[in-house]
Parts: structure tokens; sequence; C-alpha cells
């Protein structure tokens, strides 16, 4: 069974607080892979969590009580840019990976059989949304990328 991509992205994009899971849209910029967005006027808005980014132009700014660093380049300015989505196949069933540790994953699914999702000790979230810490040894993991 495979979940529904939109359905958990929204979950991550509106829920999902904290963690390493960033924003499944990223950008090469001089060799570095950041997360990114696209603007309505064309230009790329580049992400960075690392205080280093100051020395590459990015400026500064908080969100809440979390501080990143963002630019804004030209299409022209990047190496690429694509949406990129991690999936593990675990006991047999393949999972959108919503936030990661070092050493753990943490997967969801939100359709397929509740009973199953119980079965192996996942949580139920939010009706229909289940969700498991799981070591990533126990899991395969699938990192896709789509060219934009």
């Amino acid at each position: 069974p495979v979940i529904s991509d939109a359905a958990a992205f929204l979950y991550i994009k509106f829920y999902l607080k904290g963690g390493k899971m960033r924003n499944i849209t990223f950008a090469i910029y001089k060799g570095i892979e950041y997360s990114a967005g696209i603007k309505k006027d064309g230009r790329i808005v580049l992400r960075s969590e690392d205080d280093a980014s100051k020395k590459e132009g990015f400026v500064e700014k908080e969100i809440g009580n979390n501080r990143i660093y963002i630019k804004y380049v030209q299409k022209d300015e990047i190496e690429e840019i694509y949406d990129k989505k991690t999936y593990a196949v675990y006991e047999g069933y393949k999972f959108i990976v919503v936030d990661e540790t070092e050493k753990q994953i943490l997967i969801l699914t939100m359709n397929g059989d509740y009973q199953e999702w119980i079965r192996l000790g996942m949580e139920c979230i939010d009706k229909g949304m289940y969700q498991k810490w799981i070591n990533k040894n126990e899991a395969e993991i699938e990192v896709l990328k789509e060219k934009i």
C-alpha cells in the first residue's frame, strides 16, 4: 500500500513543528543544497539554518523561536531545483518520512487499515493519521527527486 503524498505533505506543512525535516523543495546553489521556494516573480528564495550562510549573502530572520537565513536569487544562479520526498519501506508498507533524528525516522500514514497500523505500534495522532518513530536500520529509505 502507498500513502497519499498530497495529504502527507499537507501534514508536514501545517502540523509538524521542529525536527530536522524541511520544506520539500530544494535548490543547489554554489554546490550546497538549500531548502527553497519559488516566488511569484520567478525568484528563488533559499533558506538555511547555518550561521555561516551569512558569508554568502544570506540575511538573518527570526521566525518564532527559530533563526533562519534567507537569500533571494534568480533561477539562472542556481544549479538545480527539485522536490525531494523521503519514503521508508517498513514491515512491507511504504510510508512517508516526516521527521528524523540522527538514528530514527518518523513515519506517517493517512490511509489503509488502521488495525494494521495499531498492530505495528503506530500512534493515532489525528483522525486517520498514524505515526511511529523507528530506527533507521529497521527500514529501507528511499529519497526521490523530481526536477522542477
